[in-house]
């Protein structure tokens, strides 16, 4: 499970989150889905301990987080050839 209990980030002016509160239950899948600069990475960064907030986290359990690749560079061979490169 993964608990937000009222997080509130701020940059500069910009309010991302005001005491904003989730639960994810084991199982559960979601998205996050938004403009740029709405907050979806800093959020996934809040859970990592990236980034200081204002508010507590509480997960039970491994959280593991992917991140997506910002630039491919034209490979060649399989996708198994990518990965190792």
């Amino acid at each position: 499970m993964i608990q937000l209990k009222n997080i509130s980030i701020a940059f500069g002016r910009q309010e991302l989150f005001s005491e904003a509160s989730l639960v994810i239950h084991k199982g559960e899948k979601l998205a996050l889905v938004g403009q740029n600069g709405s907050g979806k990475t800093t959020l996934i960064r809040c859970l990592t301990g990236e980034v200081e907030f204002e508010g507590d986290v509480e997960i039970e359990g491994t959280l593991s987080v992917l991140e997506q690749e910002s630039q491919f560079d034209v490979a060649e061979g399989s996708f198994e050839d990518y990965l190792s490169a």
